[in-house]
């Protein structure tokens, strides 16, 4: 009787679960609007681009009910375009409502399309590790430290594995989920000096130096305890730290913040209320330097983000302004484009876009404008490496964008 038992719950299963996929995955309708540029008067291409943009923000809206905001930035990472890639696996159908040219530079596609609601729901893991895999940028400390009764010296900072200050910011990046360069791999750095270069604030330096050892964040810093003066609390011993740090984006060699802390400590021993007093100054200052990288990335991904562009290849002057007007159509986001430098056929550019240097780059990627025909050769988290052909010439050079 038993057997028979669980013969008729396993077939009992097996049918319900048999009856539950055949059951239709629950769907959504959403109206959208999508909106393509038009250059060099291709309709049919920006037609394409608003068809893009519709589903993608049809996807996007329903997307956003399952995903908060907090979530979108939690850990660090950010709700990036390229999720959107997934598009036309989660638009079931669509209706166009209307079309047509808005302005002579733009065209409108206006959408009721269906959206897969349920792969989307079982889909959110893969959301969420696709916010995790947003770049994930390595993060490096270089932080100098004198505690209470150390004489300063210049190469102090190669004593120690870690100072107690690195050991603090570093904990809270990782609880965070931010990747971490080993700090005594920094101190295995032959470059000293270039090492003390970037402690006293060198950004160019430092960004070297991150980049030898493949990390996209750099911050440099000082900590510094005494014991205060004047102050009577019974034999104890108040030991004040003050932290002051920078955080550089190590690709484009930018401060990304700053931050300073002053903490204190009561402790008999002068030491260890100074090493307490530097942890306690480095975990409110890492506190408000993570917020401040958040709030920047955060904005980079919803607001504008500056790249810059690094054309080599053009021929002169002039091919670098005809090339800087075509560059501002080239891809959807773009707000503006100024050029900052020209050295003989190598011209750098500042690109503000709504966006990402990955979503940037994608869009350049073997696209022709005019007479350019565009090839990434290279990517960082604010940086992208062009090469340009034009006409009959083997314009086989490289471009950056950051």
């Amino acid at each position: 009787m038993k057997i028979i038992k669980v013969l008729t719950l396993t077939a009992f299963l097996l049918c319900t679960v048999q009856l539950w996929s055949q059951i239709p995955a629950p769907s959504t309708q959403v109206e959208a609007i999508g909106m393509g540029a038009i250059t060099y008067n291709d309709v049919t291409a920006a037609r394409d681009r608003a068809l893009d943009d519709a589903k993608r923000k049809a996807v996007e809206s329903v997307l956003g009910t399952f995903i908060d905001s907090q979530t979108r930035v939690e850990n660090y990472q950010v709700m990036e375009d390229r999720i959107l890639s997934w598009t036309r696996g989660y638009v079931r159908n669509f209706q166009v409502l209307s079309e047509g040219r808005k302005s002579d530079d733009t065209y409108e596609i206006r959408m009721l399309a269906t959206v897969d609601q349920g792969n989307l729901q079982k889909d959110l893991q893969a959301v969420q590790d696709l916010i995790q895999s947003m770049g994930n940028p390595r993060v490096m400390f270089l932080i100098d430290e004198q505690n209470i009764g150390e004489t300063w010296d210049r190469y102090h900072y190669f004593d120690v594995d870690m100072t107690a200050s690195e050991t603090a910011m570093m904990n809270k990046f990782l609880e965070k989920n931010f990747q971490v360069v080993d700090p005594g791999t920094v101190r295995q750095n032959k470059e000293r000096d270039a090492v003390l270069a970037a402690i006293n604030g060198d950004t160019k330096a430092a960004a070297s130096l991150a980049t030898t050892l493949e990390a996209e964040v750099v911050i440099t810093g000082k900590a510094l305890a005494k014991v205060a003066t004047g102050v009577n609390l019974g034999g104890m011993k108040s030991c004040q730290a003050t932290l002051t740090a920078r955080v550089i984006d190590a690709d484009v060699g930018t401060v990304l913040a700053t931050g300073s802390k002053t903490a204190a400590y009561p402790h008999i021993d002068e030491v260890v209320g100074g090493t307490k007093a530097i942890e306690k100054a480095a975990n409110q200052l890492t506190d408000e330097l993570i917020a401040k990288i958040l709030e920047k990335w955060r904005s980079r991904v919803y607001g504008a983000a500056t790249v810059k562009l690094l054309v080599t290849g053009l021929a002169n002057y002039n091919d670098a302004v005809t090339f800087r007007g075509a560059l501002s159509y080239a891809a959807r986001g773009i707000k503006a484009v100024n050029q900052r430098n020209l050295t003989g056929a190598t011209a750098e550019f500042d690109v503000q876009i709504q966006g990402t240097a990955d979503q940037l780059a994608r869009e350049l990627d073997q696209r022709q404008v005019a007479k350019y025909k565009m090839s990434v050769t290279g990517v960082t988290a604010n940086k992208v490496t062009l090469r340009v052909d034009h006409g009959n010439e083997s314009a086989a050079s490289d471009s950056t964008v950051q």
